[in-house]
């Protein structure tokens, strides 16, 4: 690389000898004609631009061997030497704002030499018939203008009397609509008063009709509702016989101790789960619990008994997945109430009204409704709870009467 470097310099030089003044004479002189011919046009930037492109074009060449360096090196040197000069002289003009040249207004010879030779007056006379031109072209924008502005005139004209005949047919336009609406209007209210004496005689038919409807329906539901009362005092009776009887039970099975080896009802299935439950034997309680609960008792403290067991052995979460199976069978609200209990404080008090809403009549719920106000569950309680709790036990005491 050296030795390219080493060559190259040594035939840069040797070429600047031979013509480098050749070169730099001839690129002052191209800058001075370009200078001089300003006035026609910015020759010395068209002699920097093809200068550059040439010397460009020989670089690349001596690059890619092309052409031998020794014989191209000259050319190079005055392409580069051209387009400096050219490009310093172009742009010093646009410093300056020279019109007719650097040079021209320097030398006054300079500036005489182009009028002489007709260069600043052939652009002098381009001007004056540019000028001569645009001011016939004035001319004839303002006839045109001046016609275009009597045309508008007219227009104007002929524009507001069509203005003033169409206001004149809006007015006779709008009376006859006025005395069509008026018509209208009168027709309208001949057609309503029809339409609502026509309307109240079928009114009048309807109502006579519905409350003859109501009347029969009130005294089919008077009778069904004295069938229902006396069914559901049947039931009544019967299930608080039943209740009455599985306590007697209860009682007389605490009463002899022990596990029954055969049981086979409820009261039977309920004293294993106690005892087994004392006893530690969590496993069979929990199965004589759930054979309990097969019979569909509506006791409250069974359940809630169970569902203590299930908390220990299985968490709450336990508690609720057992008794939510076992309230898809069971039809005992009691199931259904302790199942509900077995969820957190805000969830199980949304549940807990949810269940008073659908059974009102029972009792129990009001109680266990009551212990949610309770200062044991809250802690503190605040007025509004207190109040909740009143009235949730005077429900529970008057349903207990």
């Amino acid at each position: 690389m050296s030795e390219i470097a080493t060559g190259t310099t040594s035939l840069l030089r040797a070429s600047l000898s031979r013509t480098g003044k050749w070169a730099a004479s001839f690129a002052f002189i191209s800058g001075a004609v370009g200078d001089v011919l300003n006035p026609l046009g910015p020759f010395a930037a068209y002699i920097a631009l093809v200068a550059a492109v040439a010397a460009i074009i020989i670089a690349v060449a001596m690059v890619l061997r092309l052409v031998l360096a020794a014989k191209a090196m000259p050319a190079l040197i005055f392409a580069t030497s051209a387009a400096a000069i050219a490009g310093g002289v172009y742009g010093i003009q646009q410093e300056t704002n020279s019109q007719n040249g650097v040079i021209a207004n320097l030398v006054p010879a300079v500036a005489e030499l182009q009028q002489s030779l007709g260069i600043v007056s052939q652009k002098v006379a381009k001007i004056e018939q540019t000028v001569t031109e645009t001011q016939k072209t004035v001319e004839e924008v303002m006839k045109s203008t001046d016609t275009v502005a009597k045309t508008t005139e007219q227009i104007a004209s002929t524009q507001q009397q069509q203005t003033a005949q169409g206001a004149e047919t809006q007015k006779t336009v709008e009376a006859v609509k006025q005395t069509t609406d008026t018509v209208a209007q009168k027709t309208e209210q001949i057609a309503s008063a029809q339409q609502q004496q026509s309307a109240q005689g079928a009114e009048t038919q309807k109502t006579v009709e519905a409350v003859k409807q109501t009347t029969d329906t009130l005294a089919a539901g008077q009778q069904q509702q004295q069938a229902q009362a006396e069914k559901l005092q049947a039931t009544t009776e019967q299930i608080a016989a039943s209740i009455d009887t599985i306590a007697k039970g209860f009682a007389r099975l605490s009463a002899q101790g022990g596990a029954i080896a055969d049981p086979k009802r409820p009261d039977e299935f309920y004293h294993n789960a106690r005892v087994y439950e004392l006893a530690g034997d969590m496993l069979n309680a929990r199965r004589s619990y759930l054979a309990f609960a097969g019979f569909d008792v509506d006791a409250i403290d069974p359940y809630t008994r169970f569902a203590t067991l299930l908390r220990v052995q299985d968490g709450k979460a336990g508690a609720r997945e057992v008794f939510g199976t076992l309230t898809e069978k069971a039809k005992a609200p009691s199931i259904k109430l302790v199942h509900l209990l077995q969820f957190d404080d805000a969830q199980r008090l949304d549940k807990l009204n949810a269940f008073i809403a659908a059974n009102p009549d029972y009792a129990p719920a009001y109680f266990l409704l009551a212990q949610e106000f309770s200062e044991d569950r809250l802690g503190s309680q605040t007025l509004a709870d207190k109040r909740s709790e009143a009235q949730a036990l005077s429900k529970f005491v008057a349903y207990e009467k």
